[in-house]
């Protein structure tokens, strides 16, 4: 198995992002990423795919797009589209017939950040997560964006203060934008129970976790900063994907692989400003072995481990109760006795408090 760590939402000049494929390909070099995925608003940009290469390193840029209606309003219930090699915003107002036509496209679907709290403060601050439920058949859910975490947390905290001035509202908003790491806590706890309450229905739903990096710049006065580099962004929350082969450098072969991985949810979550999570593993052993995604058969001897990078308190879930569970531990081993999806959680400390950590994707057992 081959362990590859990528970032699957972004966006350029092309739709509302500050810099074009090479220069964010080069951000990701630094920031140590082996894949990127951009997914401008609503438009398929062909033609930029492939290896970008720097003195420090190479990374594989490829492109998805995110779709939503724009005529709706607020303009929530964003999709993210990767592998459909067609445009789909023509899709958009119907909300199932963009899933559906995403699927017959070959590709995979999912919803981003799903929910969210609205910030009135800044451009864009209405609640853009996913508003049209009466849906079927993506394939997962963006559990984590950093962005729309970060947006939510300050939502947080500014309704708290009782402060009515809106320069003082303000100077407390730059504040948290100069350290957004002090804000991040983890996902949406609604996102992780609507993903375990979707897990206990049967359906196979993958989990993703991202940037939504647009380089913007934000003004306070004399103040401008960019909210946050492309950089920055990509040493925060990232997807790790499990490969079955290793990436040799032929765009297509590797794009497959890379696809492969994402659609199966071969795949973890990972806050890697806190700890770096390479490395991280949950497998299972039965008649046969099985990583993250994959469905192993359940028996008598059937076994389930967890192997972190650093000492974390970690959690085995299922459907949403915690059916195991170590602190402070490098590994944790269950030996499960019911079927269904078992996923990991990971926290860690950081910035003086405990933080989401790692979100593995479910091994299904049956």
């Amino acid at each position: 198995m081959f362990e590859v760590v990528g970032n699957m939402h972004m966006h350029t000049p092309y739709s509302d992002g500050e810099k074009y494929h090479k220069e964010i390909a080069t951000d990701a070099i630094r920031a140590g990423l082996d894949f990127i995925i951009v997914t401008d608003h609503n438009v398929w940009v062909h033609g930029v795919e492939g290896y970008y290469e720097t003195d420090e390193g190479r990374v594989l840029l490829l492109t998805g797009e995110e779709v939503h209606h724009t005529r709706r309003n607020p303009q929530a219930s964003h999709f993210l589209a990767y592998g459909a090699e067609k445009e789909l915003a023509c899709y958009a107002p119907n909300p199932q017939g963009l899933i559906d036509a995403t699927r017959a496209a070959g590709g995979y679907g999912f919803l981003a950040h799903p929910f969210e709290l609205a910030l009135p403060l800044i451009p864009e601050g209405s609640d853009l997560g996913w508003h049209d439920w009466d849906i079927d058949g993506f394939t997962g859910l963006e559990i984590w964006n950093y962005m729309s975490s970060f947006k939510s947390e300050v939502a947080r905290v500014l309704s708290k203060m009782r402060i009515r001035q809106m320069t003082y509202r303000k100077l407390r908003l730059l504040r948290r934008v100069l350290h957004p790491e002090r804000l991040i806590i983890g996902p949406e706890p609604e996102t992780l129970a609507l993903w375990d309450e979707l897990l206990s229905q049967g359906k196979r739903i993958a989990a993703i976790g991202n940037s939504d990096a647009h380089g913007t710049p934000f003004g306070f006065g004399p103040i401008r900063r960019e909210i946050y580099p492309y950089e920055f962004l990509f040493r925060a929350v990232n997807t790790h994907l499990i490969l079955r082969d290793a990436l040799n450098g032929d765009v297509a072969h590797d794009k497959a692989l890379i696809l492969a991985a994402i659609g199966q949810g071969n795949a973890f979550v990972g806050y890697d400003m806190a700890y770096p999570t390479r490395g991280f593993r949950f497998s299972g052993q039965s008649q046969g072995k099985g990583i993250m995604g994959d469905e192993i058969k359940l028996d008598a001897g059937a076994t389930l481990q967890v192997l972190a990078p650093a000492k974390a308190n970690i959690r085995m879930i299922r459907y949403g109760e915690v059916v195991a569970e170590a602190k402070g531990e490098l590994n944790l081993t269950h030996i499960p006795i019911e079927p269904g999806a078992y996923r990991v959680e990971c926290l860690i400390m950081y910035e003086g408090m405990e933080r989401g950590w790692i979100y593995s994707n479910p091994i299904y057992l049956v």
